[in-house]
């Protein structure tokens, strides 16, 4: 049964998460019986820098996609979309049919009337609320006087554009909010009974924590969907900010109350949502290092870490489940992940059969094309491949811009961030030559009596190959769709590396 997927990002982590996705999809992880998978970030924080970060790499993945992947069958009749960007990820507005309400051609889910105060979005009218109204509201939420330092950030006063700012019990009130979104009423019209819906959020927060339930009972208050394969990733503390005192910040949020706000959103999850969903995933870390301190915004920018990874993977295993295993007779199924060792720095070598050919196997594939395209190919102008598919549109078409900014901006700064950060993900070694590229497991150059009989993925490797690849694949993708062939080149020369190297690298190696 062909079905279509959709993904809600709640929140900064929910976004996060989202577009680790974007990367493992990039790569070609596979992903059975699925038709779209429509991702919908939902982020009350309009500037939000990780969200926006996201929405780019979002963008990017869907144009590639449509302009290589359209029409999907070469001139021969051979299916060829797979390999890179075979998902078709798509926004929302990709399910309309003609004559319906338009809806933007956007990844993200907007609210509406953010732009003021908490208190000026529960009542507009402020000034007219009873005396009696607004002695409950204080006494339920912090309203410290206006003369005061903090007036701004108290819990009546918040500029809910802004973000929670750690406030849940604020959340759970615009969220009640969401189903009278025009593009929620879509999504609901949009969802069938026999697709899938996964819901990734942080428990530790105010976003995620609020809008996750929330978000559950909507779902499960549809009689259309109530019996729909509905799954979640709930995303614990893997990180610690810094002290307002040291970071200057506005002290809204604080490490300190992770903790136990991730303990009371999952005592209330154990009480109230206890088998609504079909399969619940957990990831965790135990973090040491400290963020910069930003409570939102254009600020917000924290580096790509391996929980949110391997949270992505969560996404792929429930998507790829079979419906019969997926049965919820009021049961839900609860899945952690773990590695094979543990370790402050993370490779290949790590990760157990299922992740190894699921995930990592086509990540690596990306990484070789990554590497060529921004490493070897500028030193192969030369050559007729590049002439040919290259040389007049490199720099000024559309999609080869696209394709420059995913590889060279979007994924190795994706890669890069991971190697940097606590409990480090380093599977590739960015600065070494594609001999040394995979970590763990360096190809050898072989000599005889002194004399070099193979250099591995040298340079002459890769523009012999490229040249007979591009020679064949003129015969089955005409000119017109040199997009098209080039993106399947990249593939092909990536899948030839992987086969020098045999193998990811294992603990045994």
């Amino acid at each position: 049964m062909i079905r279509n997927t959709f993904i809600f990002g709640i929140g900064g982590t929910g976004a996060r998460v989202v577009r680790a996705l974007t990367m493992l999809l990039a790569a070609g992880s596979k992903l059975n019986n699925t038709n779209k998978v429509i991702p919908v970030i939902i982020d009350v924080d309009a500037k939000n820098a990780d969200t926006t970060r996201t929405l780019k790499a979002l963008e990017a993945y869907k144009l590639i996609r449509k302009t290589a992947y359209s029409p999907q069958r070469s001139a021969d009749g051979s299916d060829l979309s797979n390999g890179f960007f075979n998902t078709n990820l798509n926004t929302l507005s990709s399910l309309q049919t003609e004559g319906a309400e338009k809806i933007d051609d956007s990844f993200q889910l907007k609210f509406d009337n953010l732009e003021t105060s908490f208190i000026k979005y529960v009542d507009p009218h402020e000034e007219l609320v009873s005396d009696v109204t607004m002695d409950m509201l204080r006494a339920l939420y912090d309203d410290t006087p206006s003369d005061h330092p903090r007036y701004e950030n108290t819990e009546l006063n918040l500029r809910l554009d802004e973000g929670f700012k750690g406030n849940p019990n604020i959340g759970c009130v615009v969220f009640n909010g969401l189903s009278s979104l025009k593009e929620y009423q879509f999504v609901a019209k949009s969802i069938n009974p026999q697709d899938r819906i996964f819901i990734i959020s942080s428990i530790f927060g105010g976003t995620g924590s609020s809008g996750f339930p929330q978000l559950i009972k909507l779902i499960k208050g549809d009689d259309r969907l109530r019996n729909i394969k509905l799954g979640a990733l709930t995303v614990m503390p893997y990180y610690k900010i810094e002290a307002k005192k040291k970071a200057g910040g506005d002290g809204k949020i604080s490490s300190e109350s992770f903790d136990a706000k991730t303990e009371a959103a999952l005592s209330y999850y154990a009480k109230h949502m206890a088998g609504q969903l079909n399969a619940l995933y957990h990831v965790w870390d135990k973090p040491t290092k400290q963020y910069e301190y930003h409570a939102g915004g254009d600020q917000q920018l924290d580096p790509a870490h391996l929980v949110e990874m391997i949270g992505a993977t969560a996404i792929i295993d429930f998507i790829n489940k079979p419906d019969e295993t997926l049965a919820l007779n009021g049961i839900t199924k609860y899945f952690d992940y773990g590695i094979i060792q543990d370790s402050a720095t993370v490779d290949f070598r790590h990760f157990y059969n299922w992740s190894g050919q699921q995930v990592m196997k086509p990540l690596a594939h990306l990484a070789y094309a990554m590497k060529i395209y921004l490493d070897s190919i500028p030193q192969l102008q030369g050559e007729v491949f590049y002439k040919d598919l290259l040389k007049d549109h490199i720099h000024t078409d559309l999609f080869y811009q696209t394709l420059s900014s995913f590889l060279g901006t979007h994924f190795k700064g994706w890669l890069n961030e991971m190697a940097l950060n606590e409990r480090s993900f380093q599977p590739v070694q960015l600065d070494e030559t594609l001999n040394g590229f995979i970590t763990g497991k360096p190809i050898p150059i072989k000599k005889i009596l002194g004399i070099v009989r193979d250099a591995g993925l040298s340079q002459s490797f890769i523009s012999e190959k490229m040249g007979k690849m591009e020679d064949d694949l003129r015969k089955t993708i005409p000119d017109p769709e040199k997009e098209r062939r080039f993106l399947q080149l990249l593939n092909q020369i990536a899948a030839e590396c992987y086969s020098v190297l045999g193998a990811l690298p294992t603990m045994t190696e």
